[in-house]
């Protein structure tokens, strides 16, 4: 009969898995998943693909993060301008010693001003005559990066607030049927940051200042001072000004990560250790994992777990439900109590108040 039962289920169970839930992949350790919203899936970046990133580097307290990916220099790609911006992203770079640009380097304002000799009459046509050599000798030129060969994708962790879903990885493990699930830690949507169209503007701009007849139209970056205020649900307001967020990203220091491609055996490695419940105890049958590992508890029973998930209730069903919960807890009636609550709190919301009728004839009932 079950069978038979199973064959016309229009949703039937494929699988079913034990769950096992991490606290934490580590003390010094964080997940960051890194979304890429305008690139194909099929075409993630990697060694398999010729796009395994150069560089990576966060900014913790900010969440700014940015990597650098490779950029095909020799097919469709215009030439003229890659030595343009390549310049650029050298000249500024050295000026700035490292430093960066957008969000993550404050929009350039209280920065240092470049070094060295300005925009002179002739330096336009020295600068052509440098691309003309750069062109006839553009493999090497890629080779010492007189070209911009790579580019910058850039992102914000999203916030993290007591509002804001949990998200986790989960790792199948077979034989046993096992989910693992770890918590993850911040979320950064990966998008093209235009560092060369920048820096070229800086460079453009910081040659006019040197320029006596460009001197007086130069007029100096400021901070554009925004105030954002908030009030949610009754908390206090705070404000927050686009100078302070600024400053704050401009004074934090990049701290950069060391890139590992997903195939690397290294990869591997981190991933069966640090995903996977008492990996590092060499626990992986059910058996040695409920033996060792703490069942999962609710701190909430079913009415509370309702109301949490739920939008708020009138403070009279609320305060209903609570005698029923104290009505449970008092006499060990705790079914028979909800049930009763839930019929009344039923009753009492969706019943249509009586008619003038029904009440006369109530009334002559009670007499």
């Amino acid at each position: 009969m079950g069978d038979v039962e199973m064959e016309n289920d229009p949703d039937p169970i494929k699988a079913s898995y034990d769950v096992y839930i991490k606290p934490r992949i580590s003390a010094d350790k964080q997940i960051y998943v890194l979304q890429f919203p305008n690139r194909d899936s099929k075409q993630h970046y990697s060694a398999q693909n010729q796009s395994q990133p150069f560089k990576m580097r966060i900014k913790p307290n900010t969440g700014m993060v940015e990597m650098d990916v490779p950029m095909d220099a020799l097919r469709n790609y215009d030439r003229e301008k890659g030595i343009k911006w390549g310049e650029a992203m050298k000249k500024s770079h050295m000026s700035k010693n490292g430093g960066s640009h957008g969000m993550p380097g404050g929009f350039g304002i209280g920065g240092a001003q470049p070094s060295g000799r300005g925009r002179g009459r002739g330096q336009n046509a020295d600068e052509e005559d440098i691309q003309a050599r750069i062109l006839q000798d553009y493999e090497n030129a890629l080779r010492r990066e007189q070209v911009l060969v790579k580019q910058t994708l850039g992102g914000q962790c999203i916030s993290n607030e007591e509002t804001t879903p949990q998200y986790m990885i989960g790792t199948f493990r077979k034989n046993p049927d096992q989910l693992h699930l770890t918590p993850v830690d911040n979320i950064v949507q990966m998008r093209p940051q235009f560092h060369h169209i920048d820096a070229h503007s800086e460079q453009e701009r910081f040659g006019r200042a040197r320029d006596p007849a460009m001197a007086a139209r130069v007029q100096e970056a400021r901070a554009i001072h925004m105030t954002v205020k908030t009030n949610v649900d009754g908390e206090e307001e705070t404000t927050d000004t686009m100078a302070e967020r600024i400053s704050a990203a401009q004074a934090e220091h990049w701290k950069t990560q060391q890139y590992i491609d997903e195939d690397d055996g290294e990869a591997w490695e981190a991933f069966h250790k640090h995903l996977f419940v008492g990996a590092n105890t060499g626990l992986e049958t059910n058996e040695e994992l409920l033996a060792h590992m703490p069942p999962l508890k609710s701190a909430l029973d079913d009415i509370e777990y309702l109301d949490t998930i739920s939008a708020p209730r009138d403070a009279a069903k609320l305060s209903r439900s609570k005698k029923v919960r104290k009505n449970r807890d008092k006499n060990g009636k705790g079914k028979e109590n909800a049930a009763e609550g839930a019929e009344s709190d039923t009753s009492s919301t969706l019943s249509d108040p009586p008619s003038d009728s029904e009440s006369d004839e109530d009334d002559d009932a009670a007499s």
